[in-house]
């Protein structure tokens, strides 16, 4: 299939309105068309068949976005439902039920909290309800002061690390001055002494060639 009948039908799709057909559309028209290849014999069909599949190509994302939509739209309503369901009608809640809407709510939150934080959460709730939306302004407040409390000690953590860090860096580092200076005596130490033995050397030979 030549390069110039693809573009050459896309010209023609052009001029009939405003479509834009793709390289494979065109292709899909004409092997449907005309498999043998005879382009420009059945370049009328050809051009109708891209159209056909610009038109169903459209038709199938309407369908497809419109199905998003309603999938979008039922897992709403299915979590808003679920909520309300794991609400019990009468007024005090058990451990598992507290438990079940911590999870719940920290969930549509997008906050992570292991079974051991849902544990810890649910005990900071009042058992009796007053109301749907005081129930849930108590447990979205019992998340975040959890999660107020466990930021403020990951941060007195790294806050101990760095210090610690610095004070082991700073003892080893002390250490290395101390021996650098230990060191640079020592040496001089041994200069001075090997000096003293060049001069009784020396004095040595001066008296021997007396």
């Amino acid at each position: 299939m030549k390069r110039s009948h693809i573009e050459n039908i896309r010209k023609a799709v052009k001029k009939v309105g405003d479509y834009k057909p793709t390289a494979e559309q065109i292709r899909a028209a004409i092997l449907k068309v005309c498999p043998d290849g005879e382009v420009n014999q059945n370049k009328q069909e050809i051009v109708e068949e891209v159209i056909n599949l610009i038109q169903l190509s459209k038709t199938s994302e309407v369908i497809h976005n419109a199905s998003t939509y309603s999938s979008v739209k039922e897992d709403e309503e299915t979590s808003s439902d679920s909520f309300d369901e794991s609400i019990p009608e009468e007024k005090a809640l058990t451990v598992t039920q507290q438990r079940k809407l911590v999870s719940t709510v920290a969930s549509q939150l997008q906050v992570t909290l292991s079974p051991s934080e849902i544990v810890e959460v649910s005990q900071s709730l009042n058992n009796q309800i007053e109301s749907r939306s005081s129930l849930i302004a108590e447990i979205k407040s019992a998340i975040c002061s959890f999660i107020d409390a466990k930021a403020d000690s990951q941060k007195q953590e790294i806050n101990n690390f760095v210090e610690d860090t610095i004070d082991y860096a700073a003892s080893k580092l002390n250490d290395n001055d101390r021996r650098l200076k230990e060191g640079l005596q020592e040496i001089n130490n041994f200069f001075r002494s090997d000096s003293a033995r060049i001069k009784e050397l020396s004095k040595s030979i001066a008296a021997a060639f007396k």
